[in-house]
């Protein structure tokens, strides 16, 4: 019961940072396009489609399937996965069209740049708390020993 409360708030807290990061992504790029608001029927869209993403969130880098892979091969998954559900979703909203070739080119940069930057920010983020973590261990056994 304790493991299964912990990946809803997992779940709940991931579900969050991609619903907030897709809701201010969309109006950052209405605002260059011209639009002064957001569509009920938007939110909804974004909502299903957070959904989906942090569900294949949680089946590539989750703890019940592909365990045993590295996390460089899993990104090699997750990437195009990501990829293809966003790009079937704006697709199917409307949001773009896919056969011009220079909005599905610039979509593409887009979503790279923005994939790697996640990365990038999501390694710096472990690094240094691992770090952290790491030098308060090294003060605790270090205290431990002056102790004894």
């Amino acid at each position: 019961m304790k493991k299964a409360m912990e990946i809803i708030v997992q779940a709940k807290f991931i579900w969050g940072l991609f619903f907030t990061a897709a809701v201010v992504v969309y109006t950052i790029v209405n605002m260059f396009l011209g639009n002064t608001s957001i569509e009920v029927i938007a939110i909804w869209q974004l909502l299903l489609l957070t959904i989906i993403i942090v569900l294949i969130q949680y089946l590539i880098f989750g703890e019940f399937i592909l365990v045993n892979l590295s996390i460089k091969k899993k990104i090699l998954i997750h990437l195009p996965l990501c990829y293809i559900t966003i790009l079937k979703f704006v697709n199917l909203y409307g949001w773009i069209n896919i056969s011009n070739y220079t909005t599905l080119g610039i979509f593409s940069g887009i979503y790279i740049i923005f994939y790697l930057g996640i990365l990038n920010s999501l390694h710096m983020y472990y690094k240094i708390t691992g770090e952290q973590l790491n030098s308060k261990l090294a003060i605790y056994k270090q205290n431990k020993n002056d102790t004894k």
